[in-house]
């Protein structure tokens, strides 16, 4: 296969905008957003993000036509990993200061767009964070147990690792990627190909491992300066947290070096999370009565409570568009599938 280049991306991101501007008049987006830049040409896919107001509930019928018009695209599969996301208008303007998307990584493609900041906020960036890392150690886990195993999957989640190194140093942290062993095998492997070569031999299950290990050196930075924030916190539930439909993370109040897990009945059971995990959940979506935490820092609160307006517009936009929780925007605030779903449900309702 031809090695791609900077210009058939290009191209590719012109031919959206072509069929964008075909669409009827109720399906067009208020904004059409790439996200990144193009750094490993074959590896690297296209990440867009089309801005619809509010009140619009017609993601689906957009999806479908959007999906017929690149089936028939060369490297379709390269450039579209996954479908583009969709974003209501009112938390796109928090994008930059609630996730990692420095207004500098976003080109507005189409329309203006008026963004509350141009950087992630530090506190912010603490929960954004601890939420990327459960997402990114439990795809790997499943990446291991999963019989057909996805090479695409674990070089763009081994890549990931070095946003959340950007973003912590940002906070402080005294870390280098030179370090990081198994994301710097992932980006040899990304570069070989790069250079329209054969994927490198590696082992599949040990670079997982390996990148866990990684992934958890960030998750202890992240959990000491939660608890340099919180005096204690008082929960109702016990040392278990469900994460997704059959992944529990166990044993929260012990100390474990190394990650662990295990499976039993279909459900995948790891050790290696902490308390903070129960509380930053209990604290987006379940009412005082349910738990209490004191908090050392009162911003990290109010800014809790910021994070948690912005779930609430995401998902209620969701919930009208697609009668899911995360619809197509990725973010999983410590929960995923339908764990999400009745989370958000009760935040939306009760909170």
């Amino acid at each position: 296969m031809k090695a791609l280049n900077i210009e058939d991306y290009n191209r590719t991101i012109d031919y959206v905008l072509e069929f964008s501007k075909k669409l009827p008049s109720n399906l067009v987006p208020e904004n059409i957003i790439h996200n990144g830049h193009i750094k490993s040409p074959g590896v690297s896919d296209i990440d867009l993000i089309f801005v619809f107001k509010d009140n619009f509930v017609l993601s689906s019928q957009f999806l479908y036509l959007f999906k017929e018009a690149i089936k028939d695209l060369p490297n379709k599969e390269i450039y579209f990993h996954h479908l583009p996301h969709i974003y209501p208008l009112s938390s796109i303007k928090m994008l930059p200061y609630m996730t990692y998307n420095p207004v500098s990584e976003l080109k507005i493609l189409t329309g203006k767009i008026s963004f509350e900041s141009k950087n992630l906020n530090p506190y912010q960036n603490i929960l954004n964070s601890f939420e990327q890392i459960h997402n990114r150690i439990t795809t790997l886990i499943n990446l291991i147990i999963e019989k057909k195993r996805s090479h695409k999957a674990l070089l763009l989640t081994g890549h990931s690792i070095i946003h959340t190194i950007n973003c912590l140093k940002l906070l402080g942290a005294e870390i280098e990627e030179k370090n990081f062993t198994n994301f710097n095998e992932i980006e040899k492997i990304r570069k070989r190909i790069v250079k329209g070569e054969a994927e490198l031999e590696y082992n599949f299950e040990n670079i997982c491992k390996g990148l866990i290990t990684e992934f958890v050196v960030l998750l202890n930075i992240v959990n000491k300066q939660i608890e340099k924030k919180i005096l204690v916190h008082f929960s109702k539930e016990r040392n278990i947290f469900q994460y997704d439909n059959n992944i529990y993370l166990i044993k929260l109040n012990e100390k474990i070096s190394e990650p662990k897990y295990y499976l039993n009945n279909n459900n995948l059971f790891i050790e290696g999370f902490s308390w903070q995990t129960q509380c930053i959940y209990e604290n987006y979506f379940l009412t005082n009565n349910d738990f209490k935490t004191i908090f050392l820092d009162k911003e990290f609160s109010n800014q809790i409570n910021k994070r948690i307006n912005f779930i609430k517009i995401l998902t209620s936009f969701n919930f009208n568009n697609f009668n899911t929780a995360v619809g197509r925007n990725s973010f999983h605030p410590l929960v995923r599938n339908d764990r999400f779903y009745w989370s958000a449900k009760n935040l939306n309702l009760h909170k």
